[in-house]
């Protein structure tokens, strides 16, 4: 039945309360979403493995946040978020773990203002910001295995409520930061038709708040260096995330505009993520890098996975969006490549160093797959130079295996499910049908283990994000001899039919 049957606007606080109390639940017991018997659990085996949330028929967040005024939005939205969690105490204990976990790989979030906002949910309730700790609780959530329901009530009811208080309320950094973490979820889950359709509201939303305007190019004494810095970090997020949905669904309209190449990049991860005060971060703040920074000055991760996905960009438009002139094409294509395996060694090197690139080097790969398989097919005649291309591939899937062997196996320690970067299992998975390829050709039993390999490693991954069960499944499923390494995520390219 439809919760929404009950009227929210006419109930008072207690009993708001009473019926959110209900719908989330209380701290106490494992997590378990029971519907369509599948269940998930949190991103560690403390505090959030213990948190049970109910099931839900239907999940409907506005019956129990008020919209009768201004005021009652805030608190009620705030009330709502702490029945979920139990306690203040609960709510920063499982951010202090988003925070020391899954935001390694999506870092736009200021700690130090999360923190600040938290001190003061009390005496000056948010409505956006009790929404934006109900998305880290989401983003915290696992799949326990390949039936897992990843569209849980609290998936259902996050999403609602992020709709509900922009009607309502309007538009916030906040609620984009929400909007933001659902898409990354979702793209991490095989959500795929609803991450393609999240991020271009993301992208409009950033349009909407302004940032587009990129004013953290223009800072002056008045400026709050801290916010823009936060600001800049969402925009190059949200361009991230599109590039590479736009590279699996072969869509080369963009909602985020392309970079230019003096645009500034964000500052060192873990500096942003571990400060204690804005003053800490206004030296870096103010002399950032920028997208033209050589590939031999070490920057940090989101920064460095702009770099790449600006590449990326710039594949997806030379596959899925190419020029009438085959001189141009050619001489693009050759430029891309060159930049891209200019870029692979430095990557590997760098994540086995401090162990943070892993979504910088998945996408540089894919990119290089995508280029690789287009110019196969539409590039050249040539018998040697498609021989270089082939042995090109075989190159780019063989670093591919040696970097995820070395990094991911037998070293859960040091990698631990929840710092996972979703964008990495896609090259995996397109690592693996090259050796497939090879071992149908030629029989080499070499490109059979290979491929076991990286099953194995994507296996690891399922324990992070379901999208990894996905990518098991077309590798299990491989037939003939030459599978096509491109995979639309939802079965068909959208800008093209096929590559």
């Amino acid at each position: 039945m439809h919760a929404s049957s009950a009227s929210g606007a006419s109930e008072n606080a207690t009993e708001r309360g009473h019926r959110a109390e209900t719908v989330f639940g209380r701290l106490g017991k494992n997590c378990a979403y029971t519907e369509d018997s599948t269940e998930t659990h949190f991103a560690t085996g403390r505090l959030l493995d213990r948190l049970q949330l109910p099931p839900l028929p239907f999940a409907n967040s506005s019956v129990f946040v008020d919209t009768t005024s201004h005021e009652t939005l805030q608190q009620s939205a705030v009330d709502l978020a702490l029945q979920t969690f139990g306690s203040l105490d609960n709510l920063l204990t499982i951010a202090t773990e988003f925070f020391t976990g899954t935001h390694q790989r999506i870092s736009a979030l200021s700690r130090l203002r999360f923190n600040q906002n938290l001190q003061m949910l009390a005496s000056r309730p948010r409505a956006d910001f009790a929404a934006l700790c109900l998305s880290i609780l989401l983003m915290q959530q696992m799949p326990t295995g390949e039936t897992s329901n990843m569209q849980s009530p609290l998936y259902l009811n996050v999403k609602d409520l992020i709709g509900l208080l922009e009607t309502a309320d309007g538009l916030s950094l906040d609620l984009l930061h929400c909007r933001v973490l659902v898409a990354f979820y979702e793209l991490g889950h095989a959500l795929h038709t609803a991450a393609y359709i999240s991020i271009a509201v993301c992208a409009r939303s950033a349009r909407a708040l302004g940032l587009h305007r990129k004013a953290w190019r223009h800072f002056d004494a008045a400026s709050d260096h801290f916010l823009m810095e936060e600001r800049k970090r969402i925009w190059w997020t949200i361009i991230n995330m599109e590039r590479f949905v736009s590279l699996a669904n072969g869509d080369a309209f963009f909602m985020m505009q392309d970079p230019e190449q003096t645009d500034a990049l964000p500052i060192e991860d873990l500096i942003w993520a571990e400060s204690s005060h804005p003053a800490d971060l206004e030296r870096l703040i103010a002399t950032p890098p920028s997208l033209d920074t050589p590939l031999n000055i070490t920057v940090g991760q989101l920064a460095r996975e702009c770099q790449i996905f600006h590449l990326v960009g710039r594949v997806v438009q030379h596959v899925f969006d190419p020029t009438p002139d085959p001189a141009f094409n050619a001489e693009e294509a050759a430029q891309l490549e060159r930049t891209l395996v200019a870029y692979l060694p430095l990557l590997a090197n760098e994540e086995l160093k401090i162990g943070k690139y892993c979504g910088a080097f998945g996408a540089c790969n894919s990119a290089l797959f995508g280029l690789y398989e287009y110019m196969l097919l539409h590039g050249t005649e040539d018998a040697t130079e498609r021989q270089r291309i082939l042995e090109s591939t075989e190159k780019t899937s063989l670093r591919a295996i040696t970097f995820a062997e070395a990094a991911y196996q037998d070293q859960e320690g040091n990698y631990s499910p929840d710092t996972y970067s979703p964008y990495l299992p896609y090259s995996l998975c397109q690592s693996a049908i090259v050796q497939y390829r090879l071992w149908k050709q030629n029989g080499d039993l070499s490109h059979k283990r290979h491929l076991d390999s990286l099953r194995s490693i994507l296996l690891e991954i399922t324990k992070r994000w379901k999208v990894a069960w996905q990518y098991l499944e077309i590798i299990d499923n491989l037939q003939g001899s030459w599978p096509p390494i491109m995979i639309p995520f939802q079965g068909y390219f959208i800008g093209i039919e096929a590559i």
